[in-house]
């Protein structure tokens, strides 16, 4: 009751917020009735309005860290002929903590049993001078896609962003990049809110983001 009260006053003391001069903004929903309940999933069903507060506030906890701070990334490209598999990891540089005051839910809807927010985060100055730094046109723009089985359950919404940032990646570097390397290592930061609707049993997101490449390693021998 006392988790329900605070998200119930997070909600409507947002209206009477007034806002930083730059505010990011995301728009996200979570599932009341997923369609597959994992042995994640623990609780009631269909998922109680605190619960699908805490899961928004998480995801919008997430996603806005990947706005200001980033992640550092390690991509080895998936080579056939050398029999080596995909791998793609991602680090947070730096995470907001839970309960950061300055993520304020302005808006929400039930609806298709969903519920959608809309959530603002005011930035301090020197996350301002973060996304500043990175707005440079020297740092290039990709966009990607990716798809996650909605059948493995909810904690697939997450991986199908990793997905879409990693299909990102390999769409700026795959013009320039002739030959496939052993790794590549580098920054990146999550520029426009991503946007995740449900299609065909999968979770599809499309994010844009800076890169910042730092390292490429070529295979000495082939």
């Amino acid at each position: 009751m006392k988790r329900l009260l605070i998200v119930t006053l997070i909600v409507a003391n947002s209206f009477l917020w007034a806002g930083e001069s730059e505010l990011l903004v995301l728009h996200t929903w979570c599932e009341l009735e997923p369609m597959i309940v994992t042995e994640l999933e623990d609780g009631e069903y269909p998922i109680p309005r605190e619960e699908a507060y805490r899961r928004i506030l998480k995801e919008a906890q997430a996603i806005f860290s990947a706005m200001i701070y980033g992640f550092e990334f390690t991509y080895t490209p998936y080579d056939k002929k050398r029999n080596i598999p995909e791998i793609f990891e991602l680090k947070p540089a730096a995470e907001l903590i839970w309960g950061d005051s300055n993520v304020r839910i302005v808006d929400l809807e039930e609806r298709n049993k969903k519920l959608f927010a809309k959530i603002h985060y005011g930035l301090e100055d020197f996350q301002r001078a973060r996304r500043q730094a990175w707005s440079s046109n020297s740092i290039p723009m990709a966009r990607g896609r990716g798809e996650a089985n909605l059948f493995k359950g909810t904690d697939e919404k997450r991986r199908a962003l990793h997905e879409a940032v990693k299909n990102a990646i390999r769409n700026h570097l795959r013009p320039i990049l002739f030959n496939k390397p052993r790794e590549i290592t580098g920054k990146i930061i999550i520029w426009e809110e991503p946007t995740t609707i449900i299609k065909s049993g999968s979770y599809l997101t499309v994010v844009s983001i800076k890169l910042q490449v730092k390292k490429i390693i070529p295979y000495r021998i082939f």
